[in-house]
Parts: C-alpha cells; sequence; structure tokens
C-alpha cells in the first residue's frame, strides 16, 4: 500500500493545516461540513515505536479516509487522557480540568469555520471512556453542530484471521504493523523487549469485577503490552485498507444524515421548557 504524501483529493487538499484559506473555504463546501479530528496521546509504545504512535496512525488513517470520501483533517491532536503513564518519560498528561474544555473550545473553532459535523477519530484507548462522555457532555450547552465519536480499531473479523499473538494490546504485533506500513522508519527494529506478558498483581480485584485507576500499572509498568510476536509490513496493509474503509464509510453515512442535528435542535428547545411539552 502506498501512502500519499500529498494528501489530495477531487483536487483538495485535505489536511486543514495545508490549506490556503481559499481553499480551505472551498474544501469546507466540497466536504459537506464533515471535519475529522485525530486525537491520541504523547505516551510510551514499548521501546520500539514512536511516542506519538496512537495520533500518527488515527491522522494518517483520517487522511487516507479522507481522500476516499472527502472531509477536512484538523491537524494531530495529542491531549487525551494518559494519566497512567505519567511516570514514563516523554509523557504529556495535562490537567483534568483542561482536557475536555480544550477540546470542547477546539470543536467550537471547528464549527465557527463552517465545519458542523465533527467526527473524533480516537486512536487511544485511554481515550475510549472520555470521549464518549464528551460527546455526552455536548447536550450541556446548546451548539449549532454536531459530533461523532468513531474508534480506529485496529482490526476485523477477516484481518484479525491474520495474526497470531495472544497477547496484542499496545506496542504489540498489530500496531507494529501499522507503523511499518505509515512510518516504517519510525520503527525500531529488534528492540520490542521481553517484558509484555501482565504481571497481574491486582488479579483478585479483577476476578470479582473491580476496576481501579491503577489496574494498568499493576499489569503493564513497562507500558507494553505484546507476548513479543512481531509484526509485517503485509499484515499492516491488510490493517491500514480496512481502517481507512471503515471510517470512509461512516464520513458518507455522516455526510447524508439529516436526523441527527434534526433531533438536536428538538431535544433544546424542549430542555429549554420542560414544562410547555409532554414526552
Amino acid at each position: 500500500m502506498t501512502v500519499l504524501r500529498r494528501p489530495v483529493t477531487g483536487g483538495y487538499c485535505v489536511n486543514w493545516e495545508l490549506l490556503t484559506a481559499p481553499e480551505f473555504e472551498r474544501a469546507a463546501r466540497k466536504c459537506k461540513g464533515v471535519c475529522l479530528l485525530p486525537i491520541g496521546v504523547l505516551e510510551k509504545h514499548g521501546d520500539h515505536l514512536p511516542l506519538g504512535q496512537d495520533v500518527i496512525f488515527s491522522h494518517a488513517i483520517a487522511t487516507l479516509a479522507a481522500q476516499k470520501e472527502l472531509a477536512i483533517v484538523f491537524p494531530q491532536y495529542y491531549f487525551g487522557q494518559i494519566y497512567e503513564a505519567k511516570h514514563q518519560p516523554g509523557t504529556i498528561a495535562i490537567r483534568s480540568e483542561l482536557l475536555l474544555s480544550i477540546l470542547e473550545s477546539i470543536c467550537d473553532e471547528i464549527s465557527r469555520n463552517g465545519l458542523k459535523k465533527i467526527i473524533l477519530v480516537n486512536g487511544h484507548g485511554g481515550n475510549s471512556k472520555m470521549l464518549p462522555y464528551f460527546c455526552q457532555l455536548m447536550l450541556e450547552r446548546e451548539k449549532d453542530y454536531m459530533v461523532f465519536f468513531s474508534e480506529v480499531y485496529l482490526g476485523s473479523p477477516a484481518t484479525n484471521k491474520l495474526f497470531k499473538a495472544k497477547v496484542d494490546e499496545h506496542a504489540g504485533e498489530k500496531e507494529t504493523s501499522c507503523m511499518l506500513v505509515l512510518r516504517p522508519e519510525l520503527v525500531k527494529a529488534g528492540k520490542t523487549g521481553n517484558y509484555g506478558m501482565p504481571k497481574e498483581r491486582l488479579a483478585k480485584l479483577k476476578k470479582v469485577g473491580l476496576y481501579s485507576g491503577i489496574l494498568w500499572y499493576s499489569d503493564h509498568p513497562g507500558h507494553y503490552c505484546s507476548d513479543g510476536t512481531p509484526g509485517t509490513l503485509a499484515k499492516g496493509e491488510a490493517l491500514v485498507r480496512a481502517n481507512v474503509s471503515h471510517l470512509a464509510e461512516q464520513i458518507r453515512t455522516v455526510k447524508r444524515d439529516t436526523t441527527t442535528m434534526r433531533l438536536h435542535s428538538e431535544f433544546y428547545e424542549r430542555a429549554n421548557k420542560p414544562h410547555t411539552r409532554s414526552s
């Protein structure tokens, strides 16, 4: 699979930061107001993958998907939930009270620029609870735009058959394979290490269904969760294609959708005067 270095679809560049102002204005109309916001973090990914792995991946998938189904792709966004990695070098974990506030401000600004359908393209597991919560919080104050949440899911029934790893949750076979396609120069060969298996230090809590914020650290203090099965270029190509097709279909669906915004307007109208309407 060839990753294009000049991301252009139908004569339009898809990356926000590479557009001129007149190009941005034309592209916003052409893409029917859809913006992809790729989100990750800066965190350790074993000893062989870059700190920005998650957002490098989500931004690349967003760019390739937007080449198939036109949308504007926001620049790489690194500010997610990653407190469990604060003990590792290179981690950026901004204060919790800022996380959601900054993201809301970014979405407000995207909307102010005419893009009213925003898809959060998440590439980091630690954001998987925070970002749906953020979408719920968007009902707190009336907005003239919609936010959708999408996971870059790193697998499908078809592609999962290609992989051999028994343990592969972080910096393992799948993530390494994808990076070999997207940014091979950033993969450090032979540096995967042998410390990726869970330590099970809080196994008794997990056995009875209890959760604690320290659970990830208890199993993976080295921030690597893999049995060491190596990634390959061929597997990465299959995964990248699957993710790009999946996201492109989501973009098409969001473009066609008129119901979500109508329901939003209906909700706000009723929420502002709940005593005047019956359910």
